[in-house]
């Protein structure tokens, strides 16, 4: 008796699924278009020192501290960069910072990439032990930055920082340009955008493998939106690109408003696309970023 063809129809799918979902989940893992390290405080005339410090789970994280002319007493910010980026990548986009702001920056690379050690990234659980890592190296190296330290985040590292300020009352006021609200929400955003792939079965089969390579069961759990809240009277600057079709408005929305304890506002760059605010807006981005930082640093 012929075997229907339905089931080697259902046969070939069964087995197709889980291969999608590993291999989804590698590109999350491992970003396919890494940033060179092509941008370093030299090429804007910035003087600056080289800097390293070890995770909780033994990585190498490498970083800059560039300073103030104003000294040490001047505020601090924090700098993070995004999800296949690096701090070169970040530093183009943010000199205006210490340029025209006066502040001292610290800059590091987050595991797996610029010049950092480790092998995967996962866009929230990881790199908030890079994070960890990198307030308490400043707490020990430069306590005078903790008393006035502010942080700017981008993308993933806007993610990041979303989810780390409830755990974090010394970082006294943040940026936050194009944060995702949820670990899912964006994976199933990204495999849209790139493969036209569907949530069911593609994309909860990455989300599933996801767990299993990175051997953390609760990976989807790290989400801006589940953490936010904890954020208590602290100033929070959200920017959103209005073509961004990663992290649309409506998504970085969904995180302000989830920021519910905290002195807030959200600005759209219209034209914008992902990644994209400062080179859309131009002068009046680094004159908000400017005059947000003043008033609460």
């Amino acid at each position: 008796m012929a075997v229907p063809h339905i089931f080697w129809w259902l046969a070939a799918f069964a087995v197709l699924v889980p291969l999608v979902g590993y291999w989804g989940a590698g590109i999350v893992l491992h970003p396919p278009s890494m940033s060179p390290m092509a941008y370093f405080p030299e090429n804007y005339g910035l003087r600056y020192e080289k800097t390293s410090f070890k995770t909780s789970d033994g990585l190498t994280l490498r970083g800059w501290l560039i300073p103030s002319a104003k000294g040490e007493s001047a505020p601090t910010i924090l700098m993070c960069h995004g999800w296949g980026d690096n701090k070169g990548e970040l530093l183009d986009e943010t000199h205006f910072l210490v340029e025209k702001g006066g502040y001292n920056l610290f800059y590091y690379d987050n595991r797996s990439h610029g010049e950092s050690d480790g092998k995967i990234t996962t866009m929230g659980v990881l790199e908030l032990i890079d994070l960890e890592a990198a307030v308490k190296h400043l707490s020990e190296t430069r306590p005078s930055a903790i008393a006035r330290l502010g942080a700017f985040g981008l993308s993933m590292g806007a993610s990041v920082l979303a989810m780390a300020l409830g755990r974090h009352p010394e970082i006294r006021a943040a940026v936050l340009d194009s944060p995702f609200p949820s670990y899912r929400r964006v994976v199933r955003r990204w495999a849209w955008n790139k493969f036209r792939a569907p949530y069911v079965p593609f994309v909860w089969a990455t989300l599933e493998m996801l767990k299993w390579r990175a051997g953390n069961g609760e990976i989807d759990r790290y989400s801006p939106m589940n953490f936010i809240g904890q954020v208590k009277d602290r100033p929070l600057f959200f920017i959103a690109g209005g073509q961004d079709t990663l992290m649309p408005v409506e998504d970085v929305k969904l995180v302000y408003d989830a920021a519910n304890g905290c002195p807030k506002e959200f600005w759209v760059v219209p034209e914008a696309e992902h990644g994209k605010c400062h080179e859309a807006a131009g002068p009046e981005y680094e004159s908000r970023v400017l005059a947000f930082f003043e008033k609460n640093l």
